[in-house]
């Protein structure tokens, strides 16, 4: 096996990897908390304490939490994301311990004081302003809220004005509270260090952490409303638009073909919708595709920015590339050189330790099987044309979403295009 694992008895579980053709280590502890863990009420707070945990803890301040990493050559961040929360850090391997230490104050003793709450909320409001105006940001927004309405996979990870006022600090203290316990904190190290060290050093500071319950969150029922369109106007020079169609869960085997089928249709430069709408075409600078998965749901998307008056045109020809990979089998040619790509970008990701450890911890947090490098690899490989042609058919012929930010509602010509008989 690639990895090796190690669970702790108040179940902290640790997975990691030797890469010893490194310098550095990279770390990160997994929270099992995020969007999808959230009520209404407190939509946001998953980040809101992702930030504030740099904040200062009961043993150091802010700035000694930074010069702790930073004056040892490290860099240390985070992310939330709909399952997890990370915390992380990328030091010299000399340095493991530091970094091991640094992140498990952060994680057990935030202090939350009352004005770096006021001031980091303001913060998030400011990057909340940021991403409104960065409309090919904020589309991918528009198609969650429509897809996902009335569930938390369909709200902004960053909450909204309105739900920050909310949170306080008794929130945030009742949050980690429930949240930052043994059975829900996964520990990922990959680069060059000591293996007994790291025995040593995750059960010197996250040994003690109370075993808690494991979290759980609110499945998702498939969209029950007729409404599947969601467009703001707004004065810019360019549309910008998603299509959204539901996808494959995170362990259902059929998300390999389903990634493979994205990858031909607008994965890369060699992909249709890119040859089609813009080298054939010249209708934009930018078109994609991509697919997502959750735990129980999950999405394919395409997505553009163009100028209005091209959008019908460009709808069009996307339903015609659509209507194509349904009704023709892809060749073996264009498949083979999609499980190139995609088997190549993979593996070349995990020449960074960084990433590796991203990946295991992930897989630990998420997934009730871990897949080595070896498996994904194969499962990519062993796709066939007949595999395509099926989640095609499967997926496609679904009802799609459609969100747009533009200075024009051409919803109707729009639906018209979208939902033709193929």
């Amino acid at each position: 096996m690639e990895w090796k694992t190690l669970n702790l008895d108040n179940g902290v579980s640790l997975v990691y990897k030797r890469v010893q053709e490194c310098y550095s280590v990279a770390m990160g502890i997994f929270v099992r908390s995020g969007v999808r863990y959230e009520t209404p009420e407190y939509s946001g707070i998953s980040h809101f304490v992702e930030h504030l945990l740099f904040k200062g803890t009961h043993t150091r301040s802010a700035r000694e939490l930074k010069e702790a990493i930073e004056g040892k050559g490290g860099s240390f961040n985070a992310f939330t994301a709909e399952e997890l929360t990370c915390y992380h850090i990328k030091i010299l391997q000399q340095h493991i311990e530091t970094g091991i230490e640094i992140l498990s104050d952060m994680i057990k003793n935030p202090l939350f004081k009352s004005e770096e709450i006021d001031k980091e909320r303001n913060v998030i409001l400011e990057e909340i302003n940021m991403y409104r105006d960065i409309p090919s940001r904020q589309v991918y927004e528009l198609l969650d809220r429509i897809m996902f309405t009335n569930h938390p996979l369909g709200t902004s990870g960053l909450g909204t004005p309105e739900t920050l006022k909310n949170i306080d600090r008794e929130a945030l203290l009742k949050y980690t509270d429930r949240f930052h316990k043994g059975k829900n904190i996964v520990v990922s190290v990959a680069g060059k260090f000591d293996e007994d060290k790291l025995f040593q050093l995750i059960e010197k500071h996250l040994g003690k952490i109370h075993e808690g319950e494991k979290s759980s969150f609110v499945p998702f029922n498939t969209f029950k409303d007729d409404d599947r369109y969601n467009v703001e106007i707004r004065k810019t020079e360019q549309c910008h638009f998603c299509i959204g169609f539901y996808a494959y869960p995170r362990e259902d085997e059929r998300k390999f073909p389903m990634t493979l089928a994205s990858t031909i249709l607008g994965g890369n430069m060699s992909s249709r919708l890119f040859n089609e709408v813009r080298e054939n075409r010249g209708l934009v600078y930018n078109i994609g595709s991509y697919v997502k998965s959750y735990h129980d749901t999950g999405a394919a998307v395409i997505s553009a920015g163009l100028c209005p008056e091209n959008l019908i045109e460009c709808i069009s020809v996307i339903k015609d590339q659509l209507n194509n990979i349904i009704n023709v089998r892809v060749s073996e040619e264009e498949l083979e050189r999609a499980k190139e790509y995609l088997v190549s970008q993979f593996l070349m990701g995990f020449e960074d330790p960084m990433k590796y450890m991203i990946w295991l911890g992930e897989q630990k947090t998420t997934r009730k099987k871990m897949l080595s490098l070896k498996e994904v690899e194969e499962k990519i490989r062993n796709v066939k044309v007949e595999d395509i042609q099926n989640v095609c058919n499967d997926i496609f012929n679904k009802k799609p979403f459609f969100a747009l930010i533009g200075p024009e509602d051409k919803k109707e010509n729009v639906s018209k295009i979208l939902e033709a008989e193929r």
